[in-house]
């Protein structure tokens, strides 16, 4: 961390403070860092002059200004003796709204009478003395707004006090913590929430209040009377609280005074008033200052309120749940179940694990076995999951119960324990124990779900047609084989029609949002990447943000963090933004359990960006993390890492072997994937082995059609014209790369004129690449190298021997000296030092 908390941001507010000529007002409220940012504009001034107002000095005349003014006044007139006493330029008055009626009048005085220019910050919705209101209401001065922190101001602020990255999903829960209140933030800090989880700093545990913030917010919250501490004490533990049911429980008039002191807001829901805390923080210092007993007499109390009144919303059962475990009732299992359902539904995992326990301990039976199991689940806790479901398997049950729970075992098999042919056998055995038909569906949808993340598009088109065939589907049916479809379609390369599909299905699920957000979080990802493949990045990075979102949203849940983290990473790699791509993968994959199939996009990312930015090493230390962390169940875990490892290879300088491994991986992919398989070949510099394939792929995009044209190009001119192709969708280290290779084929041709128009649209776009180095890119650096001059030259500046070099390229060792021979005469270089120096990038 480091040593004092930096001032970041806020440049328009600092600017607008430094050209006010007469001063300025500066309004917010508490928290938000007035103070600091006044005393960062006049930092430079010379002769400011501070007058901080108090409510204890607001008890004399001029109490404010006693430190600036004479110990026994002169006779005369007030105003005038203590006007010419403040001979400072520049005044600052901090909390102005404080001022006694004597020292507003002085305020307003020296501003109307000109010589001192008066800079005043006041907390905003809080009345004012006439004179210091007059100020901005007579315009005599203008009135700067300050508003609270906001999340990307809240980022930057976060990365300045560590001194290094703070995992996103952290910045959004912090902010959601503080609600950008300057203050509130610095001291979450310092209470050491945050823990250095590689290069990124993350928070993991429960909130933290140190005594500097607790005071800090006691001192907010004031004074109370018994009625106004027991609304606040009942809004702590059920916020939000009907207004109606406030005033039943306790005292309305307490609450409208709660309002007036800005410590509860209430806001209009429908019909109803709803009442909250004016900051989370405040709930969290009022239930720390409750005994235990205290505590079980409100949640008692509200538990009996809301059940009385009929749980009428659907956050009534989660909510009452909560209040009778924490108020030490007798256990409900059914409430307790419902409780732990709706508690999953809202991605609350640890409430939800608690009530799922709870409700298995009161006798819940197989469901409430079931309903733990997927919190266990959703919790990433599979190895635990898959104990409770087979506890849960041996009980008696229905059809319907049955076929429920299999498909969510055989789910958790799959994607949690990577443990494919046990999730088959469960789905095999739920089969031959079903005799209905939507159940038959349903097993058959999850197969075919099954065989799409295993590669096996044929059976799971077959599984899908088998199930519309044996008739119509409820609607249940129907939004999940629409999920099923679209991860076909998007599979098979046709991306349109996954995506008219994902808003088909998106559209039924809309209507019970609540009740699917895995599909929902599903389609979003098959959206994602059907919009890469068609080339529209600016709709992949949205959807990637949205899906990404949903982790923080619902309780910090992994799984999307994982997934859509790595979808960033990926859209921002495409984009050749890399260092961005870079820190995102940083960020996802400081989430990774110690196993997990998303440890092959997570790392394979991760990878894949080093490699680009030339830092081979990096690269193949996260290649074997991944090796010891994934589960390879199919191409969709397995293809980032092999894109990734022959990157890195290329890096290495074995150019030969990376095209090897694209060739090798265009066989084993999914459609979608191949094109990008085989570009990558011509990336490397070999188009003449995929020009063919990649012309004759079925595939409906312009960016894949684009890929083709690139493989085809064979002048400058046309590399020039994929060039500015890939430039307009956004693609810009393939649109370097693409005009890197006009400027050679160019160079080959003898035209220098198209030679240094291409060489200089290169270096445009490789500078916007963020350090980007590959094998296209390095003739900026070394201009008029071969592919093969360039390929031995990095692995001559790696250290690599001629005899080691022949062998790893299978040429003959002379045939190795007299290239380097001609390397250096090219570069003007004369050993593998001073070409290593020169070709950059980190050696070994």
């Amino acid at each position: 961390m480091a040593a004092s908390w930096p001032f970041i941001g806020r440049a328009a507010q600092l600017a607008a403070i430094r050209s006010a000529g007469h001063g300025m007002v500066v309004a917010g409220p508490p928290g938000t860092g007035k103070s600091r940012l006044v005393a960062q504009a006049v930092h430079d001034l010379e002769r400011v002059a501070w007058a901080r107002a108090t409510a204890a000095a607001g008890e004399l005349p001029l109490g404010a200004f006693a430190p600036l003014l004479p110990a026994t006044p002169p006779a005369g007139n007030p105003l005038g003796w203590a006007a010419a006493a403040l001979r400072a330029p520049v005044l600052v008055v901090d909390d102005a709204h404080l001022l006694d009626p004597a020292s507003a009048a002085l305020v307003h005085h020296l501003v109307t009478s000109g010589g001192t220019r008066v800079i005043v910050t006041l907390r905003s919705r809080t009345p004012a003395p006439d004179a210091v209101h007059a100020l901005w209401k007579d315009g005599l001065v203008p009135r700067l707004e300050l508003e609270p922190f906001s999340l990307e101001e809240t980022a930057a602020v976060l990365e300045a006090a560590m001194g290094g990255r703070v995992e996103a999903a952290t910045v959004a829960r912090l902010w959601r913590a503080s609600q950008g209140n300057a203050l509130y933030l610095h001291e979450l800090v310092l209470s050491g929430i945050l823990t250095e989880d590689g290069d990124v700093w993350r928070w993991r545990g429960p909130l933290t209040i140190t005594p500097t913030l607790r005071e800090t917010i006691a001192g907010r919250i004031g004074e109370l009377t018994a009625h106004e501490r027991e609304a606040l004490e009942l809004l702590a533990y059920g916020e939000p609280l009907g207004a109606d049911l406030l005033a039943v429980l306790g005292s309305l008039d307490a609450v409208q005074h709660l309002e007036d002191r800005q410590l509860v807001t209430v806001q209009r829901d429908g019909r109803r008033l709803q009442v909250r805390l004016a900051h989370p923080l405040y709930g969290e210092v009022i239930r720390d200052g409750c005994g235990v007993l205290r505590a079980r007499t409100v949640t008692r109390r509200l538990a009996q309120a809301i059940t009385e009144a009929g749980l009428r919303r659907r956050e009534d059962v989660l909510r009452v749940a909560v209040w009778r475990l924490d108020g030490g009732m007798t256990g409900d299992p059914g409430l307790l179940l419902a409780g732990c359902e709706r508690a999953r539904v809202v991605r609350d995992l640890e409430l939800a694990l608690r009530l799922g326990r709870a409700a298995v301990a009161a006798g819940g039976g197989r469901p409430a076995l079931a309903a733990l199991g997927t919190v266990l689940f959703y919790a990433d806790r599979h190895a635990e999951a898959e104990e409770v479901y087979a506890t849960a398997w041996a009980v008696e049950m229905s059809e319907t119960a049955r076929i429920d729970l299999g498909v969510q075992r055989a789910l958790n098999l799959t994607v949690g324990l990577g443990d494919v042919p046990r999730a088959r056998a469960v789905l095999e055995e739920t089969t031959r124990l079903t005799r209905g038909v939507d159940g038959r569906q349903g097993i058959f949808i999850m197969q075919a779900v099954l065989a799409t993340l295993t590669g096996d598009l044929a059976a799971a088109e077959d599984l899908l047609a088998r199930t519309r065939d044996m008739g119509p589907l409820s609607p249940h049916g129907e939004r999940m084989i629409g999920g099923a479809e679209a991860a076909v379609l998007l599979a098979r390369g046709r991306a349109t029609e996954c995506l008219a599909r994902v808003k088909e299905t998106g559209a039924r699920l809309a209507k019970e949002p609540d009740a699917m957000r895995s599909l929902s979080a599903a389609l979003t990802g098959h959206a994602t990447s059907a919009a890469l493949l068609l080339g529209d990045l600016d709709a992949a990075e949205r959807l990637a943000d949205e899906g990404y979102g949903l982790g923080g949203q619902f309780g910090s849940w992994t799984r999307a963090i994982l997934e859509f983290g790595a979808a960033k990473a990926r859209v921002l790699r495409l984009r050749g933004r890399l260092t961005e791509a870079l820190a995102w993968a940083r960020d996802t994959v400081v989430r990774l359990p110690a196993r997990s199939v998303l440890a092959g996009a997570c790392l394979g990312e991760l990878a894949h960006a080093h490699a680009l930015l030339g830092d081979a090493a990096a690269a193949e230390e996260a290649l074997a993390r991944a090796e010891a962390t994934g589960m390879p169940i199919g191409p969709y875990v397995v293809l980032p890492l092999r894109f990734a490892k022959a990157w890195t290879l290329a890096g290495r300088g074995d150019v030969a072997g990376a095209v090897e491994i694209c060739l090798e991986a265009a066989e084993s992919a999914l459609p979608c994937d191949v094109p990008f398989a085989l570009h990558d070949v011509v990336r490397l510099g070999r188009p003449d082995l995929v020009s063919a394939r990649l012309a004759a792929l079925d595939v409906e995009s312009p960016l894949v059609a684009l890929f083709a044209r690139h493989a085809a190009a064979r002048d400058g001119g046309e590399l020039y014209a994929v060039s500015e192709g890939f430039e307009r969708l956004g693609l810009l280290l393939y649109a370097a790369e693409a005009a890197a290779q006009a400027a050679a084929r160019h160079r080959e041709s003898g035209l220098w004129r198209g030679m240094r128009t291409a060489e200089t649209r290169a270096w445009r776009l490789s500078q916007r690449c963020q350090g980007a180095r590959t094998l296209a890119l390095m003739d900026l650096d070394v201009p008029g190298l071969t592919p093969r001059q360039r390929e031995i030259a990095v692995l001559a500046a790696q250290g690599l021997t001629n005899r080691e070099i022949a062998e790893r390229l299978v040429v003959s060792v002379r045939t190795v000296a007299n290239t380097l021979y001609a390397v250096y005469d090219k570069t003007g270089v004369n050993d593998r030092t001073a070409l290593a120096a020169l070709l950059g990038g980190p050696e070994g």
